[in-house]
C-alpha cells in the first residue's frame, strides 16, 4: 500500500516502546456515543475509587490512559461537487455538532486529567470515497487526508485509529503526514491483518492482526492465536505491535 510519495518506514517518535492500553468506544457504545458521555468515561478512568493493595488506583495508575473515540463522529451526507459522504470538497472532515459540540474541549478535559486522547479516521460509517485512486481526479488523493490531519491536529487528538473502510488506505502517506505535523501521534492500524509489517517497514505503532472480536470465548480465543505467529516472525516489537483487537470487558454485541 505504499503510495507515490516517500515511502515511511517508520513513526520513530517514541511512543508505543510498550505496547499501548486505554479504551475505545466501539465495541460497548457503537454508533450511540456523545461527547458528555466520552467525558464522562474520561472521568471513570481517572477516578481513583478502587483501591490496590489498599492504595487508591485508577485504570490509567494501571497504564489504561488513553481514552479512544471511535466511529460514528461525523456528519453523514453527500457533500460538494463530489459528493463526499463526510468531508467537504477541501477535504476537512465533517463533524456532528450535536453529538460532539467542542471536540478540542472534549480532548482538553482528558489532558486535564491526564490522560491521551484517541480519534478514528478512515470511518465505516458511511465511508468516504475521498482519496480514492480510482476516481481519475489527482486533486483528491492527497487532501482528505490533509484535512484529516490538520483536524486531529486542531482538534488536540494524540492518537488515531485508522480503520480499513473508506479509500484512504496509504498508511505511508499518513505516516508522512502525522511525521510533518510535528506533534507525536501514536497511530493504529486497524486493517484487519491485511497490511501487515515486515523487518524494516512499519509506518504505525500497533496493528491488528485479525478481523473483529466477538463477546464471545470463541471469538477471543481465535483472534488471540493471530498474534502468536507474527510474535515469532519477529514482527511485534517495540514501537510496532500486534494486537488481536480489543478486550471484551462489560459488551454484549
Amino acid at each position: 500500500l505504499a503510495g507515490g510519495l516517500a515511502v515511511a518506514l517508520a513513526i520513530d517518535n517514541g511512543k508505543a516502546r510498550t505496547p499501548p492500553m486505554g479504551w475505545r468506544s466501539w465495541n460497548l457504545y457503537g454508533g450511540k456515543i456523545n461527547q458528555d458521555l466520552m467525558e464522562k468515561i474520561m472521568d471513570g478512568i481517572a477516578a481513583r475509587r478502587r483501591t490496590v493493595d489498599g492504595v487508591p488506583t485508577s485504570l490509567c495508575d494501571l497504564g489504561y490512559c488513553d481514552v479512544g473515540l471511535d466511529d460514528v463522529w461525523q456528519k453523514c451526507g453527500s457533500y460538494g461537487k463530489n459528493k463526499y459522504s463526510y468531508h467537504s470538497d477541501a477535504g476537512f472532515p465533517m463533524v456532528d455538532a450535536t453529538r460532539f459540540p467542542d471536540m478540542l474541549a472534549m480532548t482538553n478535559h482528558a489532558h486535564k486529567l491526564g490522560l491521551t486522547a484517541g480519534w478514528y479516521l478512515n470511518n465505516c460509517v458511511c465511508n468516504d470515497h475521498c482519496g480514492s485512486q480510482d476516481w481519475h481526479r489527482p486533486e483528491n488523493d492527497t487532501k482528505c487526508y490533509v484535512g484529516d490531519t490538520a483536524a486531529l491536529i486542531e482538534f488536540g487528538f494524540d492518537s488515531v485509529k485508522l480503520d480499513g473502510c473508506g479509500a484512504q488506505l496509504d498508511l505511508n502517506l499518513w505516516a508522512r503526514l502525522f511525521n510533518e505535523s510535528g506533534k507525536p501521534i501514536l497511530v493504529e492500524n486497524c486493517h484487519w491483518g491485511k497490511t501487515l509489517p515486515n523487518a524494516t517497514w512499519c509506518p504505525w505503532h500497533l496493528y491488528r492482526s485479525c478481523g473483529d472480536v466477538r463477546a464471545s470465548y470463541g471469538s477471543v480465543i481465535n483472534n488471540l492465536q493471530s498474534v502468536a505467529p507474527l510474535a515469532k516472525q519477529g514482527l511485534s516489537r517495540p514501537g510496532c505491535w500486534a494486537y488481536p483487537d480489543m478486550l471484551e470487558v462489560g459488551c454484549q454485541h
